[in-house]
């Protein structure tokens, strides 16, 4: 069978509706503090990256105002090429005028968010692929790639190309997508062939199925471009045999295809990798089994030469803001260590002597940390992930079985943003006797799921994880009731369950992938 009858389940759609007035504000805000403090770059890469997910959205809604928003992220994109900020506080100014939905459907930039990418990641690469003076024509793959390619252009325009750039969205499923461009899109396609350009194709990825960069690779050649005046601009290099698009590897290889990368790799040269798994060799002792994990998807790890820090991308832009406020949050209220912001997503925790944690240990202080989580984290007008679904289906292709049950025990009585995976190898005992949570302020909120949801997510997976005795789990549920009032008895069976199971899909590679992204399969 296909991947897309095999795979599973784990991939969220992690789009949030968002008030215009939330958005608008929220950019007008940023500019502000950008226009009174223009070398100040982690606020610069956050409104470049607010303004390119506000275009995203705008193009997604067809909006009227796409063109006054892309303007924005176009002037921004130009500043580290020596471009002016005038323009972009011209630009601000009119804002409030825009012909802009009530609500906006806003999609986070992945690379950004998770993946340790930065904006200007691409600029090199970008000039690189096209030769000296020859046109470009660039086109971002929405979301990530409305800043990618305002960035590229502006790259290529500094280095005395012409160069422009639109964007798109295909449609489909994952492993089946296509575009059709519109008739404005054909017009700019065919300006730019008589003027013998190169068409500069950019997005982060390629995913598992590697068909959205194809889908705008074959709509240029349908378009009349040959396929040699196509470069596709991902952010890793694939193996077009491991793409499970049909027929991937022929299509892939028609198209040139070139890879940047993180300058995270450069910034931290003199440390230890320590990603993708590699964090077991220094932190667990090689006579136990250690934790599976999924190194496509881990964030980017480094440790300091004397190893006594640990750096970890915790998110650019509103997400990373996010992730560190947690993250202080947690470590205030002494359920975490210190965190400190060291700029460009970044973020530096002391590495901790740590000692064997028994079982017998957890239970009262896992009681008092998701009340903690349940009061400080609630969100609200926030859409619920369909984990009902997501248990059917996975359900299903992993075990062939169907289960009746009501899934209303699901859904969430509060929404929270929950820690997410209560791995033991995470929680430390310090010399003191102390007791920490690591890793607690990212999987609450990040493109896999659950989202926020219950807390009862974290009850689960604490009695999951810890493989709790009965006696153990009555406890942990009584205490929790005790510090907050909630009785999570009823539902907690079926989030056992759908924390299980997604767990073991959530580490599962699936065979024979280059990067084992799982698209919804919903």
């Amino acid at each position: 069978m296909s991947a897309d009858q095999t795979d599973l389940w784990v991939f969220r759609d992690a789009r949030k509706t968002v008030s215009r007035s939330s958005v608008l504000g929220s950019l007008h805000s940023t500019l502000g503090r950008l226009f009174a403090d223009p070398q100040n770059r982690e606020i610069y890469c956050k409104a470049l990256i607010q303004a390119g997910e506000l275009e995203s959205a705008l193009a997604d809604s067809c909006s009227g105002s796409t063109e006054t928003s892309a303007a924005l992220t176009d002037a921004l994109a130009s500043v580290p090429f020596g471009g002016s900020l005038e323009r972009a506080k011209r630009l601000a100014q009119v804002f409030d005028r825009l012909t802009v939905t009530d609500h906006l459907q806003i999609s986070p930039s992945e690379g950004f968010s998770y993946y340790g990418l930065a904006p200007l990641d691409i600029a090199k690469p970008a000039q690189e692929s096209v030769a000296p003076h020859r046109p470009a024509a660039v086109i971002g793959i929405r979301s990530i790639g409305t800043t990618l390619s305002a960035i590229a252009a502006a790259a290529l325009l500094s280095a005395g190309n012409k160069a422009e750039r639109i964007t798109v969205r295909p449609d489909g499923g994952p492993y089946n997508r296509v575009l059709r461009f519109t008739d404005e899109q054909n017009d700019w396609i065919k300006r730019f062939k008589e003027l013998s350009a190169l068409f500069l194709v950019v997005d982060e990825g390629p995913g598992r199925s590697g068909s959205t960069f194809l889908s705008v690779g074959e709509a240029l050649v349908s378009s009349g471009i040959p396929a040699e005046d196509i470069v596709l601009l991902g952010s890793w290099e694939p193996d077009p045999n491991s793409l499970c698009a049909q027929d991937a590897a022929s299509r892939w290889r028609k198209f040139r295809f070139r890879a940047f990368s993180s300058n995270a790799w450069h910034r931290f040269r003199d440390y230890t990798y320590i990603g993708g798994g590699e964090w077991r060799k220094v932190f667990l002792s090689a006579k136990l089994s250690w934790p599976a994990c999924w190194p496509q998807m881990e964030r980017l790890k480094f440790l300091s030469q004397d190893g006594t820090q640990l750096l970890k991308f915790d998110g650019l832009g509103p997400i990373g803001d996010a992730v560190r406020q947690r993250a202080r949050a947690l470590a205030v209220a002494g359920f975490s260590c210190a965190v400190e912001d060291v700029g460009e997503g970044f973020s530096r925790y002391p590495v901790i002597d740590r000692s064997p944690l028994p079982s017998a240990d957890v239970s009262e202080w896992n009681a008092q940390y998701c009340a903690f989580r349940s009061a400080e984290f609630r969100v609200e007008h926030c859409t619920p992930e369909p984990l009902a679904e997501m248990l059917r289906l996975n359900l299903h292709r992993d075990f062939e079985v169907e289960i009746d049950f009501d899934s209303e025990l699901l859904s969430p009585q509060s929404m929270v943003v929950v820690d997410g995976r209560m791995n033991p190898h995470e929680w430390l005992r310090t010399a003191g006797g102390q007791l920490l949570k690591t890793d607690s302020a990212t999987h609450g909120d990040d493109h896999l799921f659950p989202g926020p949801t219950d807390i009862a997510w974290d009850i689960a997976g604490a009695a999951v994880e810890w493989n709790l005795h009965p006696d153990a789990l009555d406890f942990l549920l009584s205490r929790y009731r005790l510090l907050t009032g909630e009785d999570l008895r009823q539902r907690l069976p079926l989030f056992l369950l759908a924390y299980a199971v997604f767990r073991r899909h959530g580490g599962r590679v699936p065979p024979g992938s280059g990067v084992p992204l799982l698209p919804q399969a919903h």
